[in-house]
């Protein structure tokens, strides 16, 4: 719309809302100096004006003056609103991220119990969930109640537990056949 259909233009805006008690009442209409006139009132249930605003705005203007009132109303928002209540306080920082019974002592009952949960073939992760330790916390038990070796590889349910080397000297690979040709 230019100035010259502004100016003319027999239109004005009146709109009402209803947002919850309040009653929001918006007039715009042209003015001679090609100038909108915006009026917005807000009134509570009975009737008492709340808040009000009211100015001449310039129609090549409105695009940036809704970015500058948008902004400016949420840092009023902001500034008018009761601070937000304190998150829960969690574990001190070198605990977040723990397991509970990461670095607990092991009793001789939760040593039974892992090694019988081992040999039946449970998982790391269950373990590790059911002792609240970690991989590494589980593992390093097994290997000192001698059901892993150090650095070796968990094994499944029914393998035999793993024991010493076998003794005497391993035997050679045997020796690969000569080709002719």
């Amino acid at each position: 719309m230019n100035d010259t259909a502004l100016q003319s233009s027999p239109i004005t805006l009146d709109r009402r809302l209803v947002l919850g008690e309040i009653d929001y009442q918006v007039t715009a209409f042209p003015t001679d100096d090609n100038r909108i006139d915006l009026c917005i009132v807000s009134s509570d249930g009975d009737g008492h004006v709340v808040s009000e605003i009211s100015g001449g705005l310039s129609p090549a203007d409105l695009p940036t003056l809704t970015n500058v009132l948008t902004t400016t109303l949420a840092g009023l928002i902001a500034m008018t609103q009761p601070a937000p209540a304190p998150a829960p306080a969690g574990p001190p920082p070198d605990r977040r991220d723990r397991h509970p019974n990461q670095g607990a002592r092991w009793t001789a009952g939760d040593d039974e119990r892992l090694v019988e949960r081992y040999r039946a073939g449970a998982r790391p992760r269950d373990l590790m969930a059911e002792f609240g330790r970690s991989n590494g916390g589980i593992r390093a038990r097994l290997e000192y109640l001698g059901e892993l070796p150090p650095g070796g590889r968990w094994r499944p349910a029914g393998d035999p537990p793993a024991g010493p080397p076998p003794a005497g000297p391993v035997p050679a690979p045997p020796a690969a056949p000569e080709s002719t040709g």
